[in-house]
Parts: structure tokens; C-alpha cells; sequence
């Protein structure tokens, strides 16, 4: 008896862990609203086990779906209870605090792709409130509970602080889209071994201190895109992929969505005597370092990112203005109608940063001649920046006399662009030199590794990945000469699923026919080149001797790597020329071709100019994608600086996180009670109203058929 009642017991504790919370989202690839537990039709933002720094700003949103209807749900009666307490109190709001009013719209959603391809959407009408920009001020544990009708949610939101600043200055490395398999290939190309064993020659972002794991997922997908991971690091709270510094919501308006407020307006608005910078080799609209104050559903929002950045918000928190923003971009702040200008309402923002005080570069000449102490805006390229090999190797690529790429939007190319490395030194050094005893935060993006992984063009990810290694060095030396008081964090948003299994002897490749049609249809002849195993020996280094920077990449021996998923491509695993006049970022790896459609969806087939002696690759992905996508893998966090810091890195972690770890560090949420919002006038949000201060746009609902990220 005593055996079964143990049976029985086991299985009943079975029964009760295969209860799912109502928190965990429900299997599908088209969920209704990413915000509500599971069967409900109710939704609250922030979600059950949200956390947030004392007095971090946020927006609450509620909505009420009725499903497969066109009557709007009755939402007036819903009740919040904080702490068992009104709203009001908890969030510190005066008693004539005018609650905010019902709004109500519709959207078609469709419940699987079943439903998208026999183009049977479900109309969903919705009824919804917004408690705008408040904030919870004594840290500790609020019970929220939720009720409208017969419906109602129960969450924890948890409220952190921090007691005393730990470093003086904080740097966050982002390698974007950089799997830890990316960071151990360029080891493997750049740095010597002796009979295989690399002792002190790791890449020095490694060696820093502790080494941690960060998993990049949102809420919303299992796979993330750079806005949503790139957001969690910047505001302490999960999103969806293309949303930046907001919750998302199922309205059309991308502009509305629930805001929580980023660690840059958190300094700008609490300690605007710290310096904030901000650098990468990407359009500094681009999803990475828009994160660092931008809040939009539509991570394509460019134009009106550009004016969030020196404009902040309407009556949210304090606008950022960045003391150093270095990167490319130009699209979207120049104007003229004969070039190839995006700004917002066609106006001239180099004009209006300089008007508010910036100086402007535009080349690594100007650069490198700056000796002020800012504001500094440098826009070098129309676009995002060439990659590194682009920008020092000629003898691949004639862009700087070919492209389009001039910032100001003219049909000619751009000056040389300086480094990733020149950038963060001139950064610290302008920040340093403005902002002194006070310190500074610096996001610094490598933003080509991710841009030439989707691709899969590896030379050159792998090529960017060793510049943000320089780029670390600067850091790593400016730490040695000033008492190691800056906390150096490096991580990346999200991976790519790229691998090396061996190497290529490409001098055998390429002396193998490629004969597809008659008797070798299966390239067996050129894949005898690829070593296994014992057989895969070691490949030529790419560096220099003399230089130390990696300039040869026209080795012998090269990697045998690649991606899990693939468009259809052939590869040969050397340095990849399609054409030396485009850049690489916008040359065609594969070819939508629209005579081989299928139920709707054209399919992406090989590029005959890319790799055209290479070995033919079945793609995997979605039909239409020219590029790879981003993967699953946690990614690695490599912390250097203060000792009590370097301990906190050394877990597996959400990348909410991250936003912790910083604020931890620059000691912000210091106290126990804010009682008001100290804002500098100097960065005061003085942006219009959104109707009026853009052209508000109108996002494709999400949930609606194929709707991969902006990479």
C-alpha cells in the first residue's frame, strides 16, 4: 500500500508540474496580443514579473479584446489595485490626476499560418487605456491586480534599487549578432598557439574578468531581432521583436505603444552631469543604438529616431541628447529634394544639431582633428558605415570611389571612415573633457558582424569582430592609466547560427571542376577539399606581422564554416567579390526570382555571380529570404573593470539584466524614496506632440503573415 500511495503521489505531483502558468506563452506562431496570459482576452503592461529601477518612468496599457466581433468590449469599469491600494497613491499622482480615458480601434488577426495563406484574417475589436509616464518610488514587491468583467490577471512587479556607485564610467560592447562560435573563429585566424595551445593569446575582451551567459529571447518569440534585445539591455524589460523602449500593443500607431523609460534618460533625468555616448559602425538610427533612447514600435521609425535622439519624448522622461554620437546615418539628416534624403519633414538636422549646440564631422579626418568637448554628432556615411575590410583594404573594394555613400546625400561617395576604435577613443576622450569627475556611460556597437553574417559573407563578420577586440583595447588601456573605475561590459544582442567543422584547402577547390549538370552533381570532387577531423588542420592566419591588423584573407587554408539555416547560395569559403563597387551590405546573395511563385510567395534562388565556381547550398529558410536569420544560443557576457561588479557577471542571466548590472555599477537608484522628478532644463523633452511633431506612422499589424526583423 505504501508503494502505491508513493506511485499515486508521484503521479499527482506529475499532474500539478504539467500545469502551465497562465504567464508562460501559449505554443503558436501567431499569438493575438503577446501581453495577455494565456485564454485571456484581457492584457496588462508591464507583465506579471516585470522589474524596474526606483522611480524608472513606464507607461501602463490595458486592452480587452472581443474576439471575431465587431462590438467594442465595455473596458470603463475596469479596476487596478497596486498594494491593495489605488493607482493613484502608488504612483504618486495628485488626486486630480486626470485618469485616462477609454480609446478603442480594431485590427485583423490571423490565428496561424493556415489561416494567412487561405487569407481568413479574424477581426479583432478592442478596447484599451494607457496610464502614462509614472513610476513606482520605494523599491520592494507590488502585487497588481487587474479586473474588467468576468476577466482578470494577477501580477508581481518587483522594484530594485542600488546603494552607492561602483564605477565611475561604464562602457557596454555590443558585437552584434555575435555567437561565442564567432568569437572562437577569430581566435582561431588571428592569434598564434604553440602546438595548439593558445595560453596567454585569448581575444582580450575575454581575459577582462568573468564571463557569464545571457539569454536574448523576447517575450514574444523564441528567436530575437536587435530592437528587441537591444531594448531589454536599455530599459530592464523584454519586448518584441522590431519594438524599441516599449511594451507593445495590437494598435496600428507604432508611436503609442507603452514606453519604459532607458538607463540614458534615467542619467540625463536623474544625474544630467554624466556624460552619454553613443557609437557604432551602423546608421545610428539602426536598432542597436537607437535602443539607447528611442521609443517606437517600428524599428524602421528612422526620421523620427534621428529627432528622439536630441528631442526626447512629449511628456515621458528627459530627452537624452547624446554628449557624443558617432556612427552613419546621414539619410535621415539631410534634406534637399534631388538627393537621397529621408529627414523628418524634409528638414535639415545637421542644421538643427548644430543649432542645439553640436559640432559636426563627417569623415575620419575631421574626426581625428576634433579636439573640443562637445556635443559631437559624426554622420560618416549615407547608410550604415563600410565594413572594416572596406574601409582599409582597397585592393578588395573601390567604394570610396564608386558609392553613393556621402552623408549629405549626393551622388558620390563618402571620405574615409574612421575605425570603430578611433571612434570610442575619441569618444572618451570628448567625454572625459565635458563631463570630468561625473563620469560617462558609452554604448559601442559592432554592428558589420551581424550585417555580414546574414549574408554569409564570414570574412568579413569575422573581420569586425576582431575590430571590436581594438576597440576593447582602448578601453582596457584608458582603464590601466585611470585606477580600473570603468565597468566594461561585452556582450551581443542576439546570435547568429554560424559554426566552423573543419577546414578548406581552397587551392584543391579551386582546381576541381564544377561539373552540376553532367557527372558530379553532387560536387563530390570540390568537397574532397574540405578537411575533418584529423584532417582538419590548422588555416593561415590573417594577420599581419607587421601591421597586426588581419589583411590576409587570401590564405590557403581557410575555415570550413557556415550557418544553420540558408538561403540558396553557393560558397567556395573565400573572400567573397561579388562586385567591388557595391557595398557589401547591399549586394545581392541571392535573387528573388518571381517566375518560380508559389501560393503568393516569391522564392529567393542563387545569385550566379556569387561564388560562381562554389558548391550549391538548398536553402531552409522562409522562400523569399535573401538573408539568414538570427538563432537561438545564449550569448556570452564578458565584464571587466570593478571587482564586486566583475562577481555579478559570472551567471546565466535574462538580458534585462544587463540594465541592472549597469545601473548597479554607476550606482543609479541609489535611496530609498524619490519623492519628484529633478529634471536639468538642458534636457528637458521639448519634441511637439506626436501628431504634430511627425508624420505618424502606420505599422502592418505584427501578427499578420511573414514578418521577420530589420536585421
Amino acid at each position: 500500500m505504501r508503494v502505491l500511495g508513493s506511485l499515486v503521489a508521484l503521479a499527482l505531483a506529475g499532474l500539478a508540474a504539467a500545469v502551465v502558468d497562465p504567464s508562460h506563452p501559449a505554443p503558436t506562431q501567431f499569438p493575438r496580443n503577446v501581453m495577455s496570459p494565456r485564454g485571456s482576452l484581457l492584457s496588462l503592461a508591464p507583465p506579471d514579473g516585470a522589474e524596474f529601477l526606483v522611480d524608472q518612468l513606464f507607461d501602463v496599457r490595458i486592452e480587452l479584446h472581443n474576439v471575431n466581433s465587431t462590438v467594442v468590449p465595455d473596458i470603463t469599469g475596469y479596476k487596478l489595485v497596486i498594494n491593495g491600494d489605488s493607482p493613484l497613491n502608488q504612483f504618486g499622482l495628485r488626486a486630480d490626476y486626470a485618469l485616462p480615458k477609454p480609446e478603442n480601434w480594431t485590427f485583423a488577426w490571423t490565428p496561424d499560418v493556415a489561416a494567412v495563406y487561405a487569407k481568413k484574417p479574424v477581426n479583432v475589436s478592442v478596447a484599451a487605456v494607457a496610464w502614462r509616464s509614472v513610476s513606482l518610488k520605494v523599491p520592494g514587491t507590488y502585487s497588481v491586480q487587474l479586473n474588467v468583467g468576468n476577466e482578470s490577471i494577477s501580477a508581481v512587479w518587483t522594484v530594485r534599487s542600488f546603494e552607492g556607485k561602483k564605477a565611475k564610467n561604464a562602457v557596454l560592447f555590443i558585437g552584434d549578432g555575435m555567437a561565442l562560435s564567432a568569437t572562437t573563429a577569430a581566435r582561431f585566424i588571428s592569434k598564434q598557439t604553440k602546438f595548439g595551445k593558445f595560453g596567454k593569446n585569448f581575444l582580450s575582451f575575454a581575459k577582462m574578468g568573468t564571463i557569464g551567459l545571457v539569454s536574448p529571447n523576447g517575450l514574444d518569440a523564441i528567436i530575437t531581432d536587435s530592437a528587441n534585445s537591444a531594448s531589454a539591455y536599455n530599459t530592464g524589460h523584454k519586448s518584441a521583436v522590431n519594438a524599441l523602449g516599449v511594451y507593445p500593443d495590437t494598435s496600428a500607431n507604432s508611436l503609442d505603444d507603452p514606453k519604459v523609460e532607458t538607463i540614458a534618460e534615467y542619467i540625463r533625468r536623474k544625474n544630467p552631469g554624466r556624460c552619454i555616448g553613443v557609437v557604432t559602425t551602423a546608421e545610428i538610427q539602426d536598432a542597436t543604438p537607437a535602443a539607447v533612447w528611442s521609443h517606437t514600435r517600428r524599428r524602421n521609425d528612422k526620421a523620427i529616431i534621428t529627432d528622439q535622439a536630441l528631442f526626447g519624448v512629449k511628456n515621458f522622461s528627459a530627452a537624452v541628447k547624446p554628449d557624443v554620437l558617432l556612427g552613419g546615418g546621414g539619410e535621415f539628416f539631410c534634406n534637399g529634394t534631388n538627393l537621397t534624403c529621408a529627414s523628418n519633414k524634409n528638414q535639415n538636422y545637421y542644421d538643427i544639431y548644430k543649432q542645439a549646440g553640436y559640432s559636426v564631422v563627417n569623415s575620419k579626418a575631421e574626426l581625428e582633428a576634433y579636439s573640443g568637448s562637445g556635443p559631437l554628432l559624426g554622420i560618416f556615411s549615407l547608410n550604415h558605415m563600410e565594413t572594416w575590410i572596406e574601409r582599409n583594404m582597397p585592393a578588395y573594394f573601390d567604394g570610396f570611389n564608386a558609392t553613393k555613400s556621402d552623408p549629405f546625400g549626393h551622388s558620390y561617395a563618402s571620405q574615409p571612415q574612421p575605425n570603430l576604435d578611433l571612434m570610442v577613443k575619441k569618444a572618451i576622450e570628448v567625454m572625459d573633457a565635458r563631463c570630468g569627475a561625473k563620469g560617462w556611460f558609452l554604448m559601442a556597437e559592432a554592428a558589420a558582424i551581424d550585417k555580414m553574417m546574414h549574408p554569409i559573407d564570414f570574412d568579413r563578420a569575422l573581420a569586425d569582430l576582431l575590430e571590436l577586440e581594438r576597440a576593447v583595447d582602448v578601453v582596457l588601456d584608458y582603464n590601466a592609466k585611470n585606477n580600473g573605475d570603468t565597468f566594461i561590459m561585452l556582450t551581443s544582442d542576439h546570435p547568429q547560427a554560424y559554426d566552423v567543422f573543419g577546414t578548406v584547402d581552397t587551392q584543391f577547390f579551386n582546381g576541381q571542376p564544377l561539373n552540376l549538370t553532367g557527372d558530379d552533381p553532387l560536387s563530390v570532387r570540390k568537397r574532397r577539399a574540405i578537411g575533418e577531423y584529423q584532417q582538419s588542420g590548422w588555416p593561415d592566419l590573417v594577420i599581419n606581422d607587421t601591421t597586426g591588423l588581419p589583411t590576409h584573407w587570401n590564405g590557403r587554408f581557410k575555415l570550413a564554416d557556415g550557418k544553420v539555416d540558408a538561403f540558396a547560395h553557393t560558397e567556395d569559403w573565400q573572400i567573397n567579390q561579388v562586385d567591388p563597387k557595391v557595398n557589401p551590405s547591399s549586394r545581392p546573395y541571392a535573387l528573388v526570382n518571381t517566375s518560380y511563385e508559389v501560393k503568393g510567395d516569391s522564392v529567393a534562388s542563387y545569385n550566379p555571380k556569387n561564388d560562381p565556381e562554389g558548391i550549391p547550398f538548398l536553402p531552409n529558410d522562409f522562400p523569399t529570404d535573401v538573408n539568414t536569420v538570427h538563432s537561438l544560443s545564449d550569448v556570452a557576457l564578458f565584464c571587466g573593470g570593478p571587482t564586486e561588479m566583475l562577481l555579478k557577471c559570472s551567471k546565466p542571466m535574462d538580458n534585462t539584466e544587463i540594465f541592472f548590472l549597469l545601473a548597479d555599477a554607476l550606482g543609479l537608484g541609489s535611496g530609498a524614496v524619490v519623492s519628484k522628478r529633478d529634471i536639468d532644463e538642458r534636457y528637458v523633452a521639448t519634441a511637439l506632440e506626436p501628431e504634430l511633431q511627425y508624420d505618424v506612422p502606420v505599422r502592418r499589424n505584427a501578427v499578420q503573415g511573414h514578418h521577420p526583423g530589420e536585421n
